[in-house]
């Protein structure tokens, strides 16, 4: 095939295609059918902070874009000869490289584009090719992701004395577009200048007031308040350019139609921070963090005005939201920018200074509407057993908080254990309804009941609704101490019934007793299924009963209505499973209401619990390489079953916690034990979360130490938590939002919290 190649007017430079050496200038000659297109391309300067961010700075009042070397387009034809669509690499101009010296095709091998029958011929284009996910009747479908971390951090001293740190953007989500026609007989290459299309925030916070305040960060949201799409799969339809040049592509949203599209989170966290370990990034004053938002434009009826329902929320590590809303006009020395936020243009973004203003009520930022199985939830290994409840020379404790504590500090999950106790005196047998919960410590029985415990996280529930945090929920994990257990009844007249299955009668007694009474205990007593959401259990408490032997659980009557659920711990050959089940890893049924009958249930409990590591592989217990395998193949498979399933009935239990046994170890639990697993795995679960870039629930989570000051154990929570925000949770319908008002500054002025 001959090469041709055409003259080129100032906005591109031509891309050389084919299959001989010969090159022949004849910028008259019409091309023929069969010939392959070329293409120059150029990126426009449309107007003032209208393109697509590379550089770091405005350069007269814009912020420059240019190509770099490797990036790759895809055009599509329809017209063309021999199939619609190729992915062209754009070789910037050595002098300008916002222009380009070559754009040529990705695989010299395969033919590129070639002129059809048709006189006419249209071409779209879209930058990056690599984020394209399919093409359906010439429409080009792509992705913008909700977690949009950025690829690496930079700090640099600014002018008020402190350092900035800017999270360096992938420039694959500033998805740009061309759109042209060209007439094969009118010779010369077709012009492809790309212009920008989504809708940027460039947004600035800033360090304390105080001059000697340090605050760690969390993460930053952006949020519609009023449910737009923000995110996602869409479908980018050329149609209005087709009829309009000065309009833009519209889209139309595809992929998961029932998921939180309305929310784009940024992680403040650093991988190269603490000797290369990681962690969330400090704020002293004087210090600035600046990140950069992706966002799909509002373009409802080619409407490009300001829109006026996006929401900053700033979340300091272990504290509560600050939040902005983005939605009015404000006067500035330059004049008020009319509404907010443009489509298609870079918004600058400055806040004022952060600062830790409550409890971390995670739970209330995010849409009601999302299934309660598909929450990560961090929680506490032996809850109850702290260091101010244990005694003894070798007393082992799990926790140093309290229970209210933990709950005042996000801790949502809780693994409570009890021993039943046959409340009658010591003269007396007893029967089923006399049995009742009481807490244990390191399988020793306590004088505290256990609806005490449950009182105590329900006020702190209680005091969230009051604080104005109406979403937050709990979940209680409640294990037995067997041996703790008291039996009841006679042997004589052989009523006598053993302790492993009067702690089930205790359960049904226990539950009953706080459900009648909603406002001290708040349990959930409705069913829950598989579409249960936050909004259905929102100011409760979800109790799931951990029974052991088949015994226990066909104690129970098939007609009680306990507010649990119930699921065997061990293995039990009820679910088919894809892996070898041992007795600290398995799938089991679950039910509501009874553990009779366990096989029918439409929920399903996938665990990995274990409390001793073997330290050289010499206890019998899970060893190291045991437990750090099970606890990244659990949350690798709830990867796998997040992908192929949306009947939401998958629990998952991670159990992260426990002690090393063994070796240089006591033979048993022993503090040092504890401390030293827990050094050891929070590290590591946090570093193996950070670096993953799939979605899924972490489900249920258990640590030792759960406390976000715990310098092993708090980045793992914080971890776990920004987990619910950093992809597109399921949900039930449409949710119901906060609208705020409050002002916004074009200048770069800064702006008031709401």
């Amino acid at each position: 095939m001959k090469r041709i190649v055409y003259s080129l007017f100032a906005a591109a430079l031509v891309g050389l295609s084919g299959c001989q050496d010969e090159v022949v200038e004849n910028p008259v000659t019409p091309a023929q059918t069969g010939d392959e297109i070329t293409f120059g391309s150029s990126l426009t300067d449309i107007e003032e902070q209208t393109r697509t961010i590379y550089g770091d700075e405005p350069v007269d009042g814009a912020y420059p874009v240019t190509w770099e070397e490797g990036d790759q387009i895809a055009i599509y034809c329809p017209e063309a000869s021999n199939g619609n669509m190729v992915y062209y690499k754009v070789t910037p101009d050595g002098k300008d490289a916002s222009h380009s010296s070559a754009v040529t095709k990705v695989n010299p091998d395969q033919a590129g584009l070639q002129w059809g029958q048709a006189e006419e011929h249209h071409f779209s284009a879209f930058y990056p090719a690599d984020r394209i996910v399919g093409l359906q009747n010439g429409k080009i479908t792509a992705e913008i992701p909700v977690e949009q971390t950025p690829l690496s951090w930079k700090s640099t001293p600014n002018d008020a004395g402190g350092t900035t740190y800017t999270g360096v953007a992938n420039t694959d989500y500033a998805f740009m577009w061309a759109y042209n026609t060209h007439n094969k007989s009118d010779g010369g290459d077709v012009a492809l200048n790309f212009k920008p299309w989504v809708t940027i925030l460039d947004v600035e916070i800033n360090g304390p007031e105080t001059a000697d305040a340090a605050i760690k960060m969390s993460a930053v949201q952006l949020v519609s308040t009023t449910g737009e799409t923000l995110n996602g799969q869409f479908t980018m339809d050329f149609t209005a350019v087709e009829n309009d040049r000065a309009k833009y592509p519209t889209y139309e949203q595809a992929g998961e139609p029932h998921a939180t599209r309305s929310m784009i989170t940024i992680q403040l966290y650093d991988q190269s921070l603490n000797d290369g370990q990681g962690d969330f990034i400090t704020l002293k004053h004087g210090d600035k963090i600046v990140v950069r938002f992706y966002l799909l434009p509002k373009d409802v009826n080619y409407d490009t005005s300001a829109r006026q329902d996006l929401q900053l929320r700033v979340t300091p590590y272990n504290s509560a939201v600050l939040v902005r809303t983005l939605n009015a006009a404000a006067g500035s020395d330059e004049g008020p920018q009319e509404g907010g936020i443009l489509a298609h243009k870079v918004n600058k973004v400055i806040l004022p200074s952060v600062s830790k203003t409550g409890p971390n009520y995670w739970m209330s930022s995010l849409d009601p509407n999302i299934y309660v199985t598909e929450l990560s939830l961090p929680g506490s290994k032996m809850s109850y057993q702290t260091a101010e409840n244990v005694s003894g020379r070798n007393a082992v404790y799990y926790q140093d908080l309290s229970i209210a504590d933990q709950v005042t500090n996000g801790i949502r999950a809780f693994q409570i254990q009890t021993a039943s106790t046959n409340n009658v005196p010591w003269y007396e047998s007893g029967s089923a309804s006399d049995q009742v919960l009481y807490m244990t410590v390191a399988g020793n029985k306590t004088s505290t009941r256990f609806k005490e415990i449950v009182e105590e996280i329900a006020t702190g529930l209680k005091t969230a609704e009051d604080a104005g945090k109406n979403q937050e929920y709990a979940f209680i994990l409640l294990t037995a101490a067997l041996g703790e257990c008291n039996d009841y009844g006679s042997r004589l007249d052989g009523t006598h019934t053993d302790g492993d299955l009067a702690w089930m009668d205790a359960i049904r007694n226990e539950l009953a007793e706080m459900a009648a009474d909603e406002d001290r205990y708040r349990l959930y007593t409705g069913e829950i299924t598989p579409t249960t959401t936050i909004n259905d259990v929102k100011g409760h408490i979800i109790i799931k009963v951990n029974y052991n032997k088949d015994n226990m659980g066909n104690h129970l009557s098939e007609n009680d209505r306990i507010p649990a659920m119930f699921a065997k711990w061990g293995k039990f050959d009820d679910v088919s499973t894809p892996f070898t089940e041992t007795d600290a890893y398995a799938i089991n049924s679950m039910r509501w209401g009874t553990s009779y009958n366990v096989n029918s249930g439409a929920l399903q409990w996938f665990y990995h619990e274990a409390t001793s590591v073997g330290y050289n592989n010499d206890g019998g217990e899970e060893t190291y390489a045991q437990k750090i395998g099970n606890i990244e193949d659990m949350w690798n498979r709830s990867v796998g079953y997040y992908n192929s399933n949306s009947d939401h009935s998958m629990w998952f239990l991670n159990d992260l916690g426990g002690c090393y046994v063994n070796g240089i170890y006591s033979s048993g639990e022993s503090q040092d034990g504890v401390s030293a697993w827990t050094q050891e795995v929070g590290p590591y679960a946090t570093r193996l979360l950070q670096n993953r870039t799939e979605d899924a629930t972490l489900g249920i989570v258990l640590i030792n130490y759960a406390n976000p000051e715990n310098n092993y154990s708090g980045n793992l929570i914080q971890t776990i938590i920004n987990n619910n925000f950093n992809f597109q949770l399921r949900t039930r319908g449409s949710s119901q939002s906060n609208v705020y008002n409050a002002s916004y500054n074009k200048g770069g002025n800064a702006i008031g919290w709401d």
